[in-house]
């Protein structure tokens, strides 16, 4: 009886560590690319910081906030608003904005296959070479 108490004991303690790291692996596992969630999270960031910004304004200033916002994502592309490829890769150099922005783009650089990219000697530029 006491042998059987034991096993029982043993298989339920295997259970529980085997339930425990079932939950831990499916838990770690990313997220699939979902293209809706992207752009409510989007979306989401956006009514969120609209109305942290403008909680006790009127209407109007509230409009006034959101075409600012808008704008203003625009112009983070500033002097590169065209030519941009969707879903592709690009190494992007970031400069000294000018007064009230922290940052503007220097360059930008689309990643192609079969090319080694790499800091250059002067530690400013990208190199590449290929493979």
């Amino acid at each position: 009886m006491r042998t059987r108490s034991v096993l029982i004991a043993v298989l339920l303690v295997l259970a529980a560590a085997g339930t425990f790291w079932m939950g831990r692996a499916t838990a770690a596992r990313p997220m699939p690319a979902d293209r809706g969630y992207a752009s409510g999270h989007a979306d989401g960031l956006l009514e969120g910081r609209a109305e942290q910004a403008t909680l006790n304004l009127p209407a109007t200033d509230k409009a006034v906030f959101d075409s600012g916002y808008a704008a203003g994502a625009a112009d983070v592309f500033a002097g590169y608003d065209g030519g941009w490829d969707r879903d592709a890769p690009y190494v992007v150099v970031l400069a000294p904005g000018g007064p009230g922005i922290t940052y503007r783009i220097a360059s930008r650089t689309p990643l192609a296959a079969g090319v080694n990219y790499y800091l250059c000697p002067d530690g400013h530029t990208l190199c590449r070479q290929p493979r």
